[in-house]
């Protein structure tokens, strides 16, 4: 019996956390699954927000989880599916799913009217078991109210094993004291697919009142990616 291709593509660690709480009665806390599945805390915690978001777990009481309808569904199919995903296949092993990377902004915590001052994007380095074998292409559409922008997109790299090199463009405020609001929209394309949206973010830019000057301490913003591996 072969799997639905939504199914294969399950992170092995979201397989091994669902076939688990398929054996046992009842709901189970993070600890319990962790102790059930010898995952670790960070994994497990992983899994249990994928479960969440794909409607197989649902949380209870006490922070504890149960199983839903379309899970044992699934489970069902996975332990019809001859040659399924053993546990020596999905320790330690990696999947080709998206991987949560995060975007991060950075930017002195108060510009100055009429001065371009410089606003640095970056994606942070992953975690060892977020690690995949190759990069993928983000494109920021940036804009802005009451402020000019050097350029309204930036092209970032992110590299599967590190953090991307950071990209960055100046933004200009128009008026002394007036808050400037900055959009960033995110999207991700590759060989095979266009352009996809992965969400965005909005942050307001303080401005330095007529004849304050300008505070270059750093403040930072960003906002979770889910990355698909680049074909």
């Amino acid at each position: 019996m072969s799997l639905p291709l939504s199914l294969e593509k399950l992170p092995p660690e979201v397989v091994r956390v669902l076939r688990y709480m398929g054996t046992q009665s009842g709901a189970l806390t993070p600890q319990q699954i962790d102790l059930g599945t010898n995952l670790g805390a960070r994994l497990v915690g992983k899994a249990i927000r994928r479960l969440v978001n794909y409607d197989f777990i649902q949380v209870g009481a006490n922070n504890s989880y149960h199983v839903t309808t379309d899970g044992k569904s699934v489970i069902q199919q996975l332990d019809e599916h001859e040659g399924g995903t053993s546990d020596d296949q999905i320790t330690g092993a990696s999947f080709d799913g998206p991987v949560q990377r995060r975007l991060t902004v950075v930017m002195p915590r108060v510009f100055a009217a009429g001065r371009p001052t410089d606003i640095y994007f970056g994606v942070n380095p992953p975690d060892a078991d977020d690690s995949l074998p190759g990069s993928m292409h983000i494109e920021l559409k940036v804009s802005a109210n009451a402020g000019n922008l050097s350029s309204g997109s930036i092209s970032l790299e992110v590299p599967g094993n590190s953090a991307a090199k950071p990209g960055k463009i100046s933004l200009m405020p128009q008026v002394a004291g007036k808050i400037v609001r900055v959009r960033v929209d995110a999207f991700q394309t590759t060989k095979t697919y266009a352009a996809e949206a992965l969400g965005g973010i909005y942050f307001d830019v303080q401005v330095a009142a007529e004849g304050a000057g300008q505070d270059a301490t750093s403040r930072a913003v960003g906002m979770d990616l889910l990355l698909k591996l680049a074909d």
